[in-house]
């Protein structure tokens, strides 16, 4: 069930965000931003085990027309991802290639690179999101852009 990130859930996404640059990076907008700004919004995928515990399958981060997604285990919700994309189509999506490989199926006008260094993120205004610019998140990123 994918549903948007409140305060409370803030521990549970450091936990899975810690590990790769682009986890790393959604946290980080997480911290500079929150979850009140107009223009960042975070959804989490989680599954309720029979246990009661609470399993993350994936965090998305709508920021800025632009979509930072990871998802551990590559299981992207493609169905929640064509609602939003639906709504309004971002001007890039970036993340792990093989999670941004499964939304090049939606977005089938975009075209695909990947980079060894990291996303660039632009506000609305197309200034680069200075926050998300250091060398922590520089890994193999794939972006998708029109």
């Amino acid at each position: 069930m994918v549903r948007e990130c409140t305060g409370n859930d803030i521990e549970m996404i450091t936990a899975y965000l810690q590990d790769e640059p682009y986890g790393r990076a959604i946290l980080t907008a997480v911290k500079e931003y929150g979850f009140a700004e107009r223009f960042q919004t975070v959804y989490v995928d989680v599954v309720n085990a029979e246990d009661g515990s609470v399993k993350l399958n994936g965090v998305y981060l709508f920021l800025h027309r632009n979509v930072i997604l990871y998802c551990k285990e590559n299981h992207v919700d493609i169905d929640f991802l064509e609602q939003w994309m639906g709504i309004s189509a971002p001007d890039k999506v970036a993340g792990r290639k093989d999670n941004v490989n499964i939304v090049s199926w939606l977005l089938t006008d975009y075209n695909m690179e990947t980079t060894a260094a990291r996303a660039d993120i632009a506000d609305a205004d197309g200034h680069l999101i200075e926050c998300l610019s250091g060398p922590q998140y520089e890994g193999e990123w794939a972006i998708l852009t029109r």
